[in-house]
């Protein structure tokens, strides 16, 4: 039986490089009449997510079937990141295979948009691989005219609505980033921050909720840096108070310690509808790294915060982001890193090998960490983080857990969910307790890993 209640109080993975079709849902295929179709391919983090469902609105206004494989499509956007050294060469590959499916007919025009459309390397790879359309991160609503709709910024501008009926949705707060991380490329593709009024969210929030979404995430670069741009003194906590009380679901990221307010670790605690989950990246544990990463904080600060959300946020879930191998970092400065991943007992982790960006200041730093050396590191926090996670976990066997469904029955007969702490869990489903996304349901967790919970069926 689907449990309805959205009451919080009982006790995820990293964004797919490819947005997938939901499960379940059929293959579309190249239909005969209107505009034609198209197929976005997503790279990157949730802000592209959300780009991407702003291009599908005006793809979709514009008569186009959207389809999952570029062989069915007659128009592709490929929607990227640029964080990654290896992002431009990843986009390579699918340029390639593009420009062999235009000269055979299948694909007629290809659109570049996203983190790489604003980097210099755009205009090398549009002559390359004859792309039709290359878009940045600010001009994104600019697609609309390129798929035959007759307005351009008046009705597609960076902030349109996501799509109403959905179950869960990204409501983009503000934009760019005001910081200069040594090795983020963010700021030079995105810009300074841009912050969207108070009540312009909330308004977009009320019509998504109205329309049937019971999920709300709000983003940002650094979502916590968010302010009024009224100039009337609200800050990241009011605008989180206010969606709270209208979304029967939210949470955000991703935050920078330095913006993170107690009063914000307080309400995740005190709002019913606040997922108790935090994604706080800290980078390092070493202050000399974190000084060399220009980040703003000390280690000590940070451990300062974790202190609060656990004070306020019983049962709730950290998260972090961890670079290992920085140009400079010694071993001290690693074994710092594995003292406080131990002191905050992080319930997941992005740990990254450091990749040189072209354009940031680390790639021009020096000192490079030996590739055995900085992998020995990784594979040294990442056990650290997933063997006190595990242990976490395996606490929870035996609860009896109320989860919210993200996605329905998929192969092996599971539904793929997570509850109010932000745990991942795979639900046990069957023909009589198919499940759908948005449901709540109420199920005894069976067993766990570093990663996620695997729960039976739902309780009837």
């Amino acid at each position: 039986m689907i449990y309805q209640s959205v009451s919080r109080k009982s006790e995820a993975s990293p964004i797919p490089l490819t947005r997938k079709a939901a499960y379940g849902a059929p293959q579309r295929t190249r239909e005969v009449g209107g505009a034609g179709t198209a197929c976005i391919r997503t790279f990157g983090c949730q802000m592209n997510v959300h780009d991407s469902d702003r291009m599908r609105r005006m793809i979709r206004d514009a008569g186009y079937a959207e389809v999952d494989a570029y062989e069915d499509a007659d128009m592709v956007i490929l929607n990227t990141c640029y964080v990654r050294e290896n992002a431009v060469d990843r986009v390579r590959g699918h340029l390639g295979e593009l420009v062999r499916l235009k000269r055979e007919g299948r694909v007629k025009k290809v659109a570049l948009t996203g983190c790489i459309g604003a980097a210099e390397e755009s205009r090398e790879l549009q002559d390359q691989y004859g792309i039709d359309l290359v878009l940045g991160t600010h001009n994104t609503y600019e697609l609309a005219e390129f798929v035959g709709l007759p307005t351009m910024a008046e009705t597609f501008t960076p902030e349109l609505p996501g799509t109403e009926g959905e179950t869960s949705a990204f409501i983009t707060i503000m934009t760019g980033c005001n910081y200069q991380c040594s090795y983020c490329i963010v700021p030079s593709v995105r810009g300074r921050m841009i912050c969207r009024p108070l009540e312009n969210v909330v308004d977009e929030v009320e019509r998504l909720v109205a329309s049937g979404t019971s999920y709300v995430t709000l983003l940002g670069q650094t979502v916590d840096a968010w302010r009024d741009p009224s100039g009337d003194g609200k800050r990241f906590c009011d605008l989180l108070e206010r969606v709270a009380d209208v979304a029967p679901r939210v949470w955000f990221t991703t935050s920078h310690p330095s913006n993170m307010e107690d009063r914000t670790l307080r309400a995740i605690g005190e709002k019913p509808t606040i997922v108790t989950r935090l994604h706080l990246p800290v980078q390092s544990g070493s202050d000399r790294m974190l000084k060399i990463m220009h980040r703003g904080y000390k280690a000590e600060r940070y451990r300062r915060k974790i202190e609060v959300f656990r004070e306020n946020v019983p049962g709730g879930t950290l998260s972090t982001d961890i670079i290992v191998g920085h140009p400079g970092e010694t071993e001290r400065d690693h074994e710092e890193t594995l003292k406080l991943v131990e002191d905050c007992g992080f319930d997941s982790a992005y740990v990254f090998k450091f990749s040189p960006r072209r354009g940031t200041e680390a790639a021009q730093m020096g000192e490079d960490v030996p590739p055995d050396l900085a992998q020995r590191r990784f594979m040294q926090v990442l056990r650290a983080i997933e063997q006190g996670a595990f242990e976490r976990n395996q606490r929870k066997v035996g609860n009896e857990e109320e989860i919210y469904i993200r996605h329905g029955r998929a192969e092996g007969g599971k539904a793929i969910g997570e509850t109010w702490s932000g745990h991942a869990v795979h639900v046990a489903t069957s023909k009589a307790t198919s499940v759908s996304p948005g449901d709540y349901v109420r199920a005894r967790i069976e067993s766990a890993g570093p990663h996620v919970l695997y729960a039976g069926e739902p309780i009837a």
